[in-house]
């Protein structure tokens, strides 16, 4: 891999006299990209770690993934960056119209000979953008260009290509995605690997892989691979797959792969035919029999016709003979003519013919060679005299042609018959407006109603359509498009057809362990307890990782909280501890919590590919979604407390309520999640694959590779792997140590009096929740948790099951105190109220006795008590005294 330079950058501005104005353009590039790529529902962009470039490099869908991989070992490219600038583009449109516009292009690419802005799609994407707006693209054969594209980046002295999928080889871009982290990872074999190779091509110009491998069997696989991807073995990656050791041609240098490909370019089909000891023959090849030169005429399973060079009739060989004379060697082909125009045969006649009318196209040949012989039997009387001359001729025909006599033979009736369109133009006119107009619009009308307005308008033109006619073009007429127009796009992404890569041959899942791992989270049905109390602390949510190649679980995490990134970076350190290495791609969906800047920095920082799957694109992540339903169905479903009863509330009573029957605690759970997921779920052969998933994982690092580089201790990401405290800093108390969620964490060489009052940079651990890590003076210092006087946790999930349950419980006491809060302010209003309404009612006595003098003070009916209701009852004797008494009345009753 040649490695990007800035001097070689400069050199060749000056080389190629690019003007100033594109050096500060593309200089401007290396700091930000022109285009922001989000995931919709058509794409879904990705950001690769670019080892050549030093930085990342997005790309917007699977086309551009490969493109940029080519590039990456491509030693004649110096660099390349995605979308570097914005190119103003003008040209005359329709009606010569001027239009302008600022075109954010896929890729600018430096070479020695010049620097190149390339576009990539696909052959039927620029077929339609041919057809949408010619004045913009055009099609000279095979070639597509833009002219009005290709002239703004001339006028910067950069070469636009329009470039299609086409180019890029599929057993190519296989192996380069199979290598690429080799270059990532910066693995280097050993330097007593490299004097090996330079011994084994001393004498060998090229070999398969496989032969390399057996001539130094104590190399491991990774050394082999690991010099392919740098280039310090000369590989052709368009043979085979790195993989199929036994068809991956290794060379001793460039000059050497290059005359191989020259003068030994092979056809798979014949390689593989020759592999099984039968030769293989194509019309128009030369053969030698018995030392006479001949051509093939016909070759098919059953005969073999050849033809002699001079005027003679031609031979028909059976294809035990024609096997007999090649292993003689009385036959031996002179050349082998390759068919590669159409090496899927799609244009056979056998292609649409059933199995019964070869059988009498073969049967037909049998009697027309009796009849030559002679024979007049009954069998052979079933056809005519005249109807064998034209079976003769037929033969003869086929025979000079060069085609096949079985197909020949092959009877058309078939083809009988009018096929020639029922309907008027009038009456197709009429239904297709109907459909456009009518049926296949968002408002959804049925389709007997668009029958009776059909029958309206045919009837005003003296037409009609039967019912049969109009549901068979209903039908018809039904696709995914019909029901995009109909329903919307979620209705027609369910009924569109699985796209999985660009390739069929390329295995949607990755290539080896770990390289694609899907991450997301779902709620538990199950309802879960606290230990001590009892109460009910809800629903937990499962985060969930798994290796896509394997289907094995890597990792996960459960919270009693809503799925945030907290619980994303958890499930990764706990595959890092679990399986001691990294992935090379994470594949997750939408969610906000993807997008946490701790999140991504932990990726960037384990050298992790983000993948972000498409918009409202459920199928992306399906090999998830299935291990989420088996959890729940299997394992959860059998537990007391779980809620598969609430999906119909109309069932539940109060005897079967989940909430009465839940027992178990989160420290239960996260221990029969722990047995399930890694001791049975595990071990449990996979319906798909056939073999358990813990086998399966072994077998894609025995057959891809241990990748070393993609090795990682837990201990190696402490504490820049961890996410950072709401705020980002705490402050230290010299004597209490610092606080987080609700905990003191003390460290006793933080204990001085220097240390107090200072604001440090703080990170917890997530999956450790008994430590936090503090930088201060240049150091991280780990924090420990003080104990605050409840049970020690016995294990690991008890560690992390009490954290969560004590969130849970901090939010309910916040909430518990704000009513208590709430209850004391009623207290004080009551006790306030009836204070008041004493001090009133003492008041009104005073002022009675001052007035009309105390003979009136039992005087009950007279003065009567208001009460707190508002309405007028008669005091008792003891209310009345009491009422006097904190008058000031101390007199006694007579």
């Amino acid at each position: 891999m040649h490695l990007f330079s800035a001097t070689e950058m400069y050199d060749a501005f000056d080389s190629l006299d690019l003007p100033a104005r594109t050096r500060a353009m593309i200089v401007q590039s290396f700091r930000r990209p022109a285009r922001t790529l989000l995931a919709n529902r058509h794409k879904a962009p990705a950001e690769l770690c670019c080892p050549k470039m030093g930085l990342t490099i997005q790309v917007a869908n699977s086309i551009e993934r490969a493109a940029a991989n080519s590039y990456l070992f491509d030693d004649s490219v110096l660099g390349y960056l995605d979308s570097p600038f914005e190119l103003h583009v003008q040209y005359e449109g329709k009606k010569k119209r001027p239009v302008q516009f600022n075109w954010m292009q896929g890729f600018l690419v430096m070479t020695d000979a010049a620097f190149y802005v390339d576009d990539w799609y696909s052959p039927d994407q620029l077929i339609s953008k041919c057809k949408s707006n010619p004045s913009r693209f055009v099609r000279e054969g095979t070639v597509f260009r833009s002219p009005p594209l290709e002239a703004a980046a001339s006028s910067l002295r950069l070469i636009y290509r329009l470039r299609n999928s086409d180019e890029i080889d599929p057993i190519t871009a296989r192996n380069h995605g199979f290598l690429r982290s080799f270059l990532v990872d910066g693995e280097t074999p050993p330097s007593r690997f490299q004097s090996d190779l330079r011994d084994f091509f001393k004498c060998t110009a090229f070999s398969t892989l496989e032969e390399l491998k057996y001539a130094y069997p104590h190399h491991c696989l990774d050394s082999f691979l690991s010099a392919i991807a740098r280039g310090d073995i000369v590989a052709d990656f368009s043979s085979a797959f790195v993989t199929q050791c036994d068809q991956f041609l290794v060379f001793r240098d460039i000059e050497t792969r290059e005359l191989y490909r020259q003068v030994h370019a092979i056809d798979l089909t014949v390689y593989k035919e020759a592999r099984r000891g039968s030769p293989v023959f194509h019309p128009g090849s030369k053969v030698l029999l018995s030392g006479n030169p001949f051509t093939v005429v016909s070759a098919g399973k059953l005969e073999l016709i050849i033809l002699p060079d001079g005027e003679a009739d031609p031979i028909v060989l059976k294809a035990t003979a024609v096997e007999k004379l090649y292993k003689g060697g009385q036959l031996r082909p002179i050349d082998i003519q390759q068919s590669n125009e159409d090496p899927l045969c799609l244009s056979s006649v056998y292609r649409n013919v059933s199995t019964s009318a070869i059988k009498d196209a073969l049967h037909r040949l049998e009697l027309l060679d009796l009849w030559e012989q002679g024979i007049r039997n009954q069998m052979v009387m079933v056809y005519s005299d005249r109807t064998y001359r034209t079976f003769k001729k037929m033969k003869r025909d086929a025979l000079l042609a060069g085609t096949d006599l079985v197909a020949a033979f092959i009877s058309q009736t078939s083809k009988r018959g009018n096929r020639t369109p029922r309907l008027d133009v009038e009456v197709e006119k009429v239904i297709k407006e109907a459909f456009e107009n009518k049926y296949e619009t968002l408002r959804g009308r049925s389709k007997w109603s668009v029958y009776g307005d059909i029958g309206i308008k045919l009837e005003a033109i003296g037409k009609s359509i039967s019912k049969q006619t109009f549901l068979r073009r209903i039908a018809r007429a039904e696709s995914v498009e019909s029901i995009r127009k109909r329903e919307g796009e979620k209705a027609a992404y369910q009924a569109e057809t699985f796209v999985w890569v660009l390739h069929r041959d390329t295995p949607s899942h990755g290539e080896y362990s770990m390289q694609f791992v899907h991450i997301d989270h779902t709620e538990l049905e199950i309802e879960i307890v606290y230990e001590e109390t009892g109460e009910s602390l809800g629903r937990p949510y499962l985060t969930l990782i798994i290796c896509a190649f394997s289907r094995r679980v890597l990792g996960f995490y459960v919270s009693l909280k809503s799925p945030r990134y907290i619980s994303c970076m958890a499930a990764i350190l706990d595959m890092v501890r679990r399986n001691g290495r990294v992935p090379e791609n994470i594949i997750f969906d939408g969610g906000k919590e993807f997008g946490a800047l701790d999140f991504k920095s932990l990726l960037c920082f384990l050298r992790i590919n983000e993948n972000p799957r498409k918009t409202s694109a459920c199928r992306d992540g399906s090999v998830l979604e299935r291990v989420f339903g088996m959890t729940q169905a299997a394992f959860i479903h059998q537990l007391f407390g779980n809620t598969k009863l609430r999906r119909n509330v109309r069932q539940l009573t109060g005897e079967n309520d989940p909430s009465r029957l839940a027992i178990h605690t989160l420290d239960e759970l996260y221990e029969g999640l722990e047995r399930y997921f890694f001791e049975v779920y595990d071990q449990r052969r996979h319906g798909t694959l056939l073999i358990p998933p813990r086998q399966k994982f072994e077998v894609g690092l025995d057959r891809g590779g241990q990748r070393l580089g993609r090795l990682k201790r837990l201990e190696d990401c402490i504490p820049h792997a961890f996410p950072t405290v709401k705020g980002f800093t705490r402050t230290i108390d010299y004597q209490r140590g610092v606080r987080y969620d609700y905990s003191q964490y003390r460290n006793p060489r933080l204990e001085y009096r220097k240390f107090d009052g200072m604001s440090v940079e703080t990170k917890y651990h997530p999956i450790d929740p008994e430590i936090v890590y503090t930088f201060v003076e240049k150091e991280w210092y780990p924090m420990f948790r003080v104990s605050e006087g409840v049970q020690a946790a016995t294990s690991r999930y008890s560690l992390l099951a009490a954290a969560e349950e004590r969130k849970v419980l901090h939010c309910r006491t916040l909430k518990s105190q704000a009513d208590a809060n709430i209850g004391v302010s009623e207290i004080i209003a009551d006790l306030e109220k009836k204070a008041m309404a004493r001090f009133t009612s003492a008041a009104k006595t005073q002022d009675r006795e001052a007035y009309q003098g105390p003979t009136h003070c039992f005087d009950t009916e007279e003065y009567p008590r208001e009460t707190e209701g508002g309405a007028n009852q008669p005091e008792t004797t003891e209310q009345t005294l009491e009422r006097l008494r904190s008058g000031g009345y101390h007199g006694t009753r007579y």
